[in-house]
């Protein structure tokens, strides 16, 4: 069996490669002897996995409810292999029950329950560590109600943003099928009246029925195709795109800067805050947290943190000499640092980050709407002062 993995090296970058192996644990077990910090291990589908990739998915709401029944159940002094009896048997998805039985076999057989966990490839390493270091605290507990706070957080955060973006991306598509409509049917019905004279006509007029040409619906359905196929082989063959250049132009423009700034910040501070308050050694909470920073420019001026943090440095002394963090940041992991509650400082960092993403996108949003709007209005304007003149031209010919 081929498998893919990502990890941290001593320096705080990421790095990719593949091994072979007769399982998931064999791999993690050679990787570990390297003495790598691995973010993220899958096996390479072969071509009759990848057509079930679509089905077999376990989704961040079905581990989200497991780890919750989980944490409740061992609130009440259930063992942890009769919980697991009794979330299989209440399961209705399949992919939960298998994700279960697998669980609950590798437990009977003697494995750790981080350990099962980790080989279902359901739960990441970021997980896996919570779940490990509560495990041998003798306090599961725990480990799945964090867990679940933090899966719910991740949750509510993308439902967020998709409510928030819900109403500009349905303008957009509005506008889209306004312009499609026009260039469909008014267009090409209105220069239809002048038949092969319409080389007499003004430039507008001519662009404009150029374009209609070129816009239409079979135009529309191509480029759906061919997004749909790219999203298709993005599915079946999983691997992360690098856009370096994008990420790095992205962050340097004024609005969206400081929206991505807040949208990791705010991530990566309750990601450090989850890691810390369930025993998650520094240095590693560190590593994994930021191995979960999406924007790639963002993400590299993080990394070296790492290494320095090894060195002995302060860690409010590296954090300063990150350029994108706000001078905030630094200043309250000093406080935490001399006061020995960094896992209550980064809390207060992500409800701080969290507000001010939420009041950046709203800002944003009101920018957005009215600029689609008005873009809207000029391209219809457009099209409708150039039929006027065209009708103007062509009367005054005849005249």
């Amino acid at each position: 069996m081929e498998f893919a993995y990502t990890y941290l090296d001593s320096t705080g970058q990421e790095n990719r490669g593949s091994l072979m192996a007769g399982n998931r644990a064999e791999a993690l077990a050679k990787l570990r002897a390297r003495g790598l910090t691995v973010t993220n291990l899958v096996e390479k589908a072969s071509k009759e996995q990848r057509r079930f990739v679509l089905r077999k998915k376990i989704k961040s709401q079905d581990i989200y409810s497991i780890s919750r029944e989980l944490s409740t159940l061992l609130r009440s002094g259930i063992r942890i292999d009769r919980a697991l009896e009794l979330l299989r048997n209440g399961a209705k998805k399949q992919e939960m029950k298998e994700l279960l039985t697998a669980v609950l076999q590798e437990i009977k057989a003697g494995g750790n329950v981080a350990h099962a966990f980790e080989k279902t490839d359901s739960f990441s390493p970021f997980l896996v560590s919570m779940i490990q270091v509560n495990e041998a605290a003798g306090n599961l507990q725990s480990a799945f109600e964090n867990i679940a706070q933090y899966l719910k957080f991740q949750i509510s955060f993308r439902a967020e943003i998709r409510n928030a973006m819900t109403y500009p991306i349905f303008l957009i598509f509005a506008c889209i099928l306004t312009f499609l409509a026009i260039f469909q049917f008014v267009v090409p019905r209105f220069f239809s009246i002048f038949g092969s004279n319409l080389e007499t006509l003004p430039l507008p007029a001519r662009v404009l029925y150029t374009l209609s040409g070129w816009i239409n619906f079979k135009s529309l359905g191509i480029v759906l195709g061919l997004a749909g196929i790219v999203l298709l082989v993005r599915r079946l063959y999983p691997t992360r795109i690098k856009l370096p250049n994008l990420s790095a132009r992205l962050i340097l423009l004024p609005g969206v800067r400081t929206l991505i700034i807040n949208l990791e910040l705010s991530r990566f501070c309750y990601s450090m805050h989850s890691m810390l308050l369930s025993g998650v050694e520094f240095l590693r909470a560190l590593r994994l947290s930021i191995s979960l920073i999406q924007n790639v420019s963002f993400r590299n001026a993080m990394m070296p943190l790492v290494g320095r943090v090894k060195e002995g440095r302060k860690i409010s002394d590296v954090f300063a000499e990150v350029p994108f963090l706000p001078d905030i940041v630094p200043n309250m992991v000093r406080v935490g640092e001399e006061s020995s509650s960094l896992k209550e400082v980064f809390l207060e960092l992500y409800a701080m980050f969290d507000e001010r993403f939420k009041n950046s996108v709203k800002r944003l949003l009101t920018l957005v709407e009215p600029v689609i709007i008005i873009v809207m209005g000029l391209v219809v304007g457009f099209i409708v002062i150039t039929l006027i003149l065209t009708v103007m031209s062509v009367s005054s010919i005849k005249l």
